[in-house]
């Protein structure tokens, strides 16, 4: 890397600039480059990523779900109202998830899913609503504690927007990262 100190790295195309990457992935993603491209051995960024995947593992579910836009959520709704149960984008259902659950628990306080909403998709185990997945808008201020109650599938979400975003961006130095994801972060919950 040449230039002088303090250089910024301007990366295009990659999963830090998606806009279907949380911001706070985005960020660590970037670090993740930075210490790549400065020099940092195998092992201090390994350390680093199992940093991060800890912090990550207390986050709360609602919190590692994947932004995304909702467009023609009104059609698909109406065609399914028409029709019956039709294919679409998981993220429209996961909006249309969340706007059911809203009347189910009689919610008048959250805000509803509506056509072009930023929404953030969370991942569910299997729960007796048959969801795989709900949404929530991203400018909500205040989750439910209906919604917190969710199960959400924290492994899946850690999968898709952890280890498949580490792996396209640095997979190709052939580096051992799923380490990360047993030993370091084992040895460092417990402190060994």
């Amino acid at each position: 890397l040449e230039g002088e100190a303090g250089d910024k790295i301007k990366a295009m195309g990659l999963d830090l600039k998606r806009s279907d990457t949380p911001a706070y992935i985005q960020d660590f993603l970037s670090d993740v480059l930075d210490k790549v491209l400065t020099g940092a051995n195998e092992e201090e960024v390994m350390d680093f990523i199992a940093d991060f995947r800890l912090e990550f593992k207390k986050m709360p579910g609602w919190e590692k779900g994947s932004p995304r836009r909702v467009n023609k959520l009104t059609e698909y709704h109406s065609r399914e109202k028409r029709k019956g149960k039709v294919n679409m984008p998981g993220h429209v259902r996961a909006s249309i998830n969340w706007n059911r659950c809203r009347e189910m628990y009689s919610d008048a306080y959250s805000m509803p899913i509506s056509d072009g909403a930023k929404v953030i998709v969370c991942k569910l185990k299997h729960n007796p609503l048959g969801y795989t997945s709900i949404a929530y808008p991203v400018d909500e201020m205040r989750i439910p504690e209906w919604f917190k109650e969710l199960p959400f599938d924290s492994e899946a979400m850690e999968a898709t927007i952890l280890d498949q975003k580490i792996d396209n961006l640095i997979g190709v130095l052939n580096w051992d990262i799923k380490s990360t994801e047993t030993t370091n972060t084992f040895n460092k919950l417990f402190q060994f």
